[in-house]
């Protein structure tokens, strides 16, 4: 495989300004004098990669692939954002990495890799003079699959996340995230008020390209046009359908079909981008429902559980109380892996194993409305 997608561009540490991190990636934006980087982000990988270049920019090229054309036509392709791969040298990174101060405290035991030979290059959803809102919505639906088992049967009334609360916080949120997959108003402000006074990571809120607290915020008017262009684009209620629609048997069910798979050598290495993109066909046809279809069609519904949506709103404070122009994308659309589903119904039973311990009795659990 040639190296021709891989872009060469100028790099000066001195040109990239810190923008913010999660868990795996850690992004720059660009504020040199080079024309054709303006409006662009520069996104890195944190810890360490010991792997060879061909194999970075294949993964890259993979990653990218699986972006628009799979989550694209299932979401629609207007929400994928561009994704240029370039050549990060090891001295760049090094410096990049000096430079980067006042990061999250809770971020810093991970670092730049320094090692890695490809960046992504992705579209600003962090300009000057706006507002980019960026939500993590988590599940969106109750599930109802006849495969939960009756000692279960919890998860027909209290959804994933708000168990899953209890298991990682000592104070749960109060943000159920159904009452932001919903269509009212009320509930949508509801949602975003429960995220704004316990944010943890589904919630960041940029000023100026500059991470800032919802306090520092006019909150009242920027929920005002959030819920008005979530209402418009529905982004979140296609979220919602096609959680549900690809995840129909819970992991309790589709866990044995994996299991079957795996015995008949269908499950045994990681899907292809051709395997993913022939999911996503049979899906949208219904034209097939072999064990490798149901398994593949679950990890795709984990992959639209862990998205972000990032919302910029231009030219911030909205003037006269307008609707102002905005842009919607769907980030952090990385493909989940056929070796972790032990580990999701391990995980999904641990929570809800201590939801149960915690509220023994159905009087004093909680109820959750779609």
């Amino acid at each position: 495989m040639g190296n021709l997608e891989l872009q060469e561009i100028p790099l000066n540490a001195s040109d990239w300004k810190y923008s913010g991190e999660g868990n795996m990636k850690i992004v720059f934006t660009y504020t040199g004098p080079e024309p054709s980087l303006n409006n662009w982000l520069l996104q890195l990988n944190k810890g360490e990669e010991s792997s060879t270049l061909a194999a970075q920019l294949e993964r890259r090229r993979d990653a990218r692939t699986f972006s628009t054309h799979v989550v694209g036509p299932l979401i629609g392709r207007q929400y994928i954002l561009e994704q240029r791969l370039v050549r990060v040298p090891h001295e760049f990174l090094s410096l990049l990495s000096e430079r980067t101060q006042s990061r999250p405290a809770h971020r810093t035991h991970t670092n730049i890799d320094v090692d890695q030979g490809v960046g992504v290059l992705v579209p600003n959803m962090l300009a000057e003079s706006s507002v980019t809102v960026e939500l993590k919505p988590k599940w969106g639906f109750l599930p109802q699959s006849s495969s939960i088992a009756p000692a279960n049967s919890v998860k027909h009334r209290v959804c994933r996340y708000c168990m899953h609360q209890h298991l990682k916080h000592k104070t749960p949120s109060k943000l159920c995230p159904l009452d932001l997959y919903s269509s009212t108003p009320n509930r949508i402000n509801r949602a975003l008020d429960a995220l704004a006074e316990s944010p943890q990571n589904n919630l960041r809120v940029f000023v100026n390209g500059v991470m800032t607290d919802t306090a520092h915020v006019e909150w009242s008017e920027l929920k005002r046009v959030l819920v008005h262009i979530l209402l418009k684009e529905q982004i979140l209620v296609r979220l919602q359908r096609l959680q549900r629609e690809l995840d129909v048997l819970d992991i309790e069910g589709v866990f044995p079909v994996y299991e079957r798979a795996v015995e008949c050598g269908v499950g045994a290495n990681e899907p292809s981008v051709d395997d993913w993109v022939e999911a996503v066909g049979l899906f949208q046809t219904q034209m097939g429902r072999s064990d490798k279809q149901v398994v593949l069609e679950y990890l795709l519904s984990m992959v639209l559980k862990d998205v972000s949506v990032m919302v910029m709103i231009e030219k911030w404070p909205v003037e006269n109380g307008e609707m102002p122009e905005y842009k919607v994308a769907v980030v952090d659309t990385e493909p989940k892996k056929l070796a972790k589903m032990a580990r999701y119904r391990d995980l999904s039973q641990d929570i809800v194993d201590n939801y149960l311990k915690l509220h023994p009795h159905p009087s004093s659990q909680k109820q959750c409305y779609e």
